[in-house]
């Protein structure tokens, strides 16, 4: 036992300088345990464990007695020993009277409790806390200060007070600017970008996490690299950019995991579960909500529980377990509520919200979400949100002014949200954000661009002025040459394209004039005949008159709805379907139809994973167009058969009939605009000629294709490919 603690004695002696030793010399050994504090907190526990046996009884009057159990606490805040903090601070607190030579004492103190208070969603009793700590700093410490800002900007981003909390953190930034404190102002970008997130500006929280991952990186900070990774994961994960998103969250967790902090691990896990979902892999995102959940629980944190738990409502919702779902969305509701965490709690009812929408209760969804408009502080996508779910359920319940409103009112709010969101800054991100996984790489590019630069310029040395010159004149001529022949390509390229487009124009123009005269003519014969009493029926009359403008109303849909295909301007509203149910839907409503020709109409479901991302409207749409024209080029007492199959490289679904069929000719051009199959299937059933066509666009909008066959019925069979992993990404 001596021989151990003459151990520790002397490297205590070598390591750390005594009370009595130089000043400075052990100001730099305490900087370095604060490093290591940062970089490995475990490791920096065991150090101070093994000094503190130097210390047989607490000497309160000692600088580095007081130091180590600084140290100590904080260490055991990241780890997440927050009863061990408590205690250690608490111990430091009682002897506050023999410290006043210590004058950050008593508001250090205050300021890590109130730490652990906000880990553990204490918020209220941490104001209290750090209004404590506000009043007893002295005015010389401004770092001492500016901690304390950022912890008081921290809890006011807990409770959504954003404006508020924005200005005490700018507040804190303009302490450590003027002494240029690079770790403190990494921190506090980090906290104003996230900030700027929550209120919805995304371009000014993209600029504030950019600077801190600069400072982050000159400072090698393990903690504050991952912060940086972990925030603009999210911003990634709000733009759709999944694969970036889970990057940068694995990333995070990879370093939260070698660092200890459990609150820190957890919400890793959380972000991870939330893009796994949003990519419809429901068991990858189970799989990280329990251990997040199972960290947050073990943590006492009640708000990040909370915020655990919506999302494993989230998860059971698409499992369609919604009573699991709507139980643990309550149980969230309630420790969000009780930690009077605001932003939390928003987030919790939405999801509410969205289960409410999902189990058709519209009415209740709509008090819902009058009840959380009213409240103060909503962030613009948040709002976004909000009004998106308010214009779904107001259709539902046919309130269709109402929902118009409402849908215009999503549209105005995501305009803001993304209006400075261009291509611009989409290329700052990858230019910043992604230089710190290429670094390496680019010094390389570098090593070799200055050996390349090398050589040249003892080329130029060894050659005379006189071959240089030849070498930039033919250079040029060369260039000149080359920008010559490739003007001429892209003339003639152009050329051809817009006598492509010009010759496609005129044969659509032909036919969308040939398709509208043939109806016009007939209505214009019958008019006549009913203007000059030589129709025998004046009700049939008018009925003929009504059956060609309906047909030539569904005629300038179709064309309208073909060319916005065609521009581009219509997009897809991709989510998760269970298209064994939408398909099944389908038949049921078409079989009254069938009926009226004694047709049976069958569905042959799939029994693998059924659950795809497609944009349902635009699917059923699709089989509209499909069974339609089943039904009326199909003989009486014939036959239709849908099936539906999936495996791991796509879904497939296959509409069939029974005689007549088209002809070996016709069978790749039946998908082509106004095209007109001869014989039994060519188009006297009022059809615009366009259904096939649209069929196509949408398909192939979904990243897939469809193409025709004859049928072993005797008919046509007309078969839907969409790959796999677009139904999983949505991409």
């Amino acid at each position: 036992m001596l021989c151990v603690r003459l151990i520790v004695l002397l490297a205590f002696i070598f390591v750390i300088p005594s009370v009595h030793s130089n000043e400075g010399q052990l100001d730099k050994s305490l900087s370095e345990l604060n490093i290591l504090l940062d970089q490995d907190p475990k490791q920096a526990i065991v150090k101070v464990s093994e000094l503190n046996q130097f210390f047989i009884h607490p000497q309160p009057s000692s600088r580095l007695w007081f130091e180590l159990k600084i140290i100590e606490a904080k260490a055991e805040i990241k780890l997440g020993l927050y009863q061990d903090a408590k205690q250690h601070l608490y111990q430091l607190e009682s002897y506050l009277p023999v410290m006043a030579q210590f004058i950050e004492a008593p508001a250090l103190i205050k300021l890590l409790l109130a730490q652990i208070e906000q880990k553990q969603s204490n918020i209220e009793s941490s104001f209290t806390l750090l209004e404590q700590a506000l009043g007893v700093v002295p005015k010389e410490l401004v770092v001492l200060r500016s901690d304390i800002l950022h912890s008081l900007a921290r809890g006011l981003r807990y409770k959504a007070r954003y404006r508020e909390a924005e200005r005490v953190v700018k507040d804190a930034i303009s302490l450590v600017e003027p002494i240029d404190d690079k770790a403190r102002l990494g921190t506090y970008y980090n906290q104003l970008g996230v900030i700027y997130d929550y209120m919805g500006s995304l371009q000014l929280a993209l600029r504030f996490h950019e600077k801190s991952l600069k400072l982050q990186r000159s400072l090698k900070n393990q903690q504050g690299i991952s912060n940086s990774l972990y925030n603009i994961g999210e911003i990634y994960r709000d733009l759709e950019k999944y694969k970036k998103a889970l990057l940068h969250f694995k990333q995070a967790l990879e370093v939260d995991k070698s660092l200890g902090d459990p609150i820190h691990i957890a919400n890793s896990h959380g972000k991870l579960s939330q893009v796994y979902l949003q990519q419809g892999e429901i068991e990858l995102a189970l799989s990280h909500s329990q251990s997040g959940i199972e960290l947050a629980r073990s943590s006492r944190s009640n708000s990040d529980l909370a915020w655990q738990l919506s999302i494993l409502a989230k998860i059971y919702v698409a499992q369609d377990a919604l009573s699991q779902a709507l139980s643990v969305a309550h149980e969230a509701l309630s420790l969000a509520i009780a930690a009077k965490a605001s932003r939390t709690e928003r987030t919790v009812r939405l999801v509410i919200i969205e289960i409410e929408l999902v189990q058709g209760h519209y009415e209740k969804a709509l008090v819902d979400i009058e009840q959380v408009l009213t409240l103060p502080g909503i962030g613009t996508s948040y709002l976004a949100k909000l009004h998106q779910y308010k214009a779904q359920a107001q259709e539902k319940l046919g309130e269709f002014e109402n929902a118009l409103h409402s849908l215009q009112q999503f549209i105005e709010i995501k305009a803001i949200l993304h209006q400075d969101l261009d291509k611009q800054q989409a290329l700052t991100l990858r230019q910043n954000v992604e230089f710190i996984r290429q670094e390496q790489a680019l010094k390389l590019i570098q090593n070799e661009q200055a050996l390349q630069q090398a050589s040249l310029e003892n080329l130029k040395l060894q050659r005379g002025m006189g071959v240089s010159l030849l070498l930039c004149f033919m250079a040029i001529a060369i260039y000149i040459y080359k920008r010559q022949q490739q003007k001429q390509k892209y003339v003639e390229l152009e050329a051809d394209m817009m006598a492509q487009s010009l010759t496609q124009k005129n044969r659509l123009l032909a036919d969308v004039s040939h398709e509208l005269r043939t109806p016009l003519a007939a209505l214009k014969l019958t008019v006549e005949a009913m203007q000059h009493n030589i129709e025998p029926d004046p009700k049939k009359g008018f009925d003929k008159i009504q059956k060609k403008i309906s047909h030539l109303d569904n005629l300038i849909k179709d064309i309208y709805q073909s060319a916005q295909f065609d521009n581009d301007v219509l997009t897809l509203d991709k989510q998760p379907v269970d298209v064994n149910a939408l398909i099944g839907e389908i038949v049921e409503e078409f079989q009254p139809m069938y009926a009226t020709k004694q047709q049976s109409l069958l569905f042959a479901a799939c029994t693998n994973n059924t659950l795809c991302f497609v944009d349902p409207a635009r699917i059923r749409q699709v089989l509209f167009n499909l069974l339609r024209n089943s039904h009326f080029y199909t003989s009486n007492e014939g036959q239709t058969q849908v099936s539906f199959e999936s495996n791991e490289a796509h879904m497939k679904v296959t509409v069939e009939d029974s005689f007549p069929g088209v002809a070996e000719q016709d069978l790749e051009k039946i998908f082509e605009r106004l095209y007109r199959c001869e014989g039994s299937r060519s188009r006297d059933h009022g059809g615009s000629g366009l259904g096939l066509a649209i069929c196509k666009q949408i398909i192939r909008a979904h990243g897939g294709n469809v193409g025709a066959s004859h049928s072993e019925m005797g008919g046509v069979s007309i078969s839907l490919y969409i790959p796999f992993e677009e139904t999983r990404s949505g991409s």
